[in-house]
């Protein structure tokens, strides 16, 4: 009877794991898509995915394509958008530089600068801006009339007012990057969450660039994260939970609001390959979208 019992408890617990409520719905974008460097939501919950060629695919939530924003521009990063509509995109300015490899010599890119141009939601392009005090854009937010950019070359979190492009704030302190990732999402109350994968934690800051709360650690087990560096990126739901992604293998898991009691999104398929940015968005009705970067395809997840 105990051991009936002890499996009784295996299987519920199992179940307990993997009932996030979610369940994948469709692939978005297959064949349509080229290296995608990021996803975004916008304005009525049109789904931007930004390609690293400059240019963004726009989808509704059924999945179909409803407009191309051709930017004009290379090397395209990151992709913030703003409520009334605008869309800013980042493109990481580089210089190539020669450096000794051993016995041999090879060819590098250097980030230098960040160039962001803004367009209206038709793709009419409003202007462009030199954000001269960034040397690399991987990822930025628009929150509360501030601009947020992840700056992975400078390995710092820098905040900027939107309009005069000023910087008031910079987290530098902690922060533990890896893989050539550097993420972050909008969190309650006008926060910010990082994913700080090479601590193994998400942390929230709020616009001062203080510590306000954060999660997680190394470990196997379902709350914790896996792998060399973990997790990649994460995003908050409507009701309050995390949403957080880990690659090599792909795990997707949805927390409660405080960080606890993961539960895991299964028949995600591996999205990349060793370690590899996942970008991922959620939109107001809770939807779930998740990009397989170099497959060139979005995962849509449903309640």
């Amino acid at each position: 009877m105990k051991i009936c019992y002890s499996l009784l408890f295996v299987l519920l617990f199992s179940v307990s794991a993997f009932a996030s409520g979610y369940k994948i719905d469709r692939q978005i974008g297959k064949d349509k898509l080229g290296m995608i460097s990021h996803l975004a939501i916008g304005t009525d919950d049109i789904l931007y995915a930004l390609e690293n060629d400059g240019r963004i695919i726009c989808f509704n939530d059924d999945g179909s394509i409803c407009g191309t924003i051709e930017t004009g521009m290379k090397n395209t990063t990151a992709i913030a958008t703003a409520a009334n509509g605008e869309i800013h995109v980042f493109s990481t300015l580089t210089t190539i530089k020669k450096v000794k490899h051993g016995a041999r010599m090879r060819t590098i890119h250097v980030p230098v600068g960040v160039e962001c141009s803004v367009f209206d939601a038709s793709g009419k392009k409003l202007k462009t801006i030199r954000l001269e005090k960034l040397k690399s854009a991987q990822a930025a937010k628009i929150i509360d009339g501030k601009l947020i950019v992840a700056d992975l070359a400078a390995r710092a979190l820098v905040f900027l007012d939107l309009e005069t492009a000023i910087e008031t704030a910079r987290i530098t302190k902690g922060l533990r990057l890896c893989c050539g990732i550097f993420d972050f999402c909008e969190a309650p109350d006008h926060t910010i969450a990082v994913s700080n994968l090479g601590a193994f934690k998400v942390q929230r800051y709020n616009m001062e660039g203080k510590l306000v709360m954060e999660f997680g650690k190394r470990g196997r087990g379902l709350n914790d994260f896996q792998g060399c560096c973990n997790p990649v990126s994460a995003a908050y739901l409507p009701d309050g939970k995390i949403l957080t992604v880990e690659k090599d293998p792909t795990r997707i898991k949805v927390y409660d609001a405080n960080g606890n009691h993961a539960q895991q999104i299964s028949g995600v398929e591996e999205l990349v390959k060793g370690c590899s940015f996942i970008p991922c968005a959620t939109d107001s009705k809770g939807n779930i979208y998740l990009a397989a970067t170099t497959k060139g395809y979005i995962i849509k997840c449903v309640k």
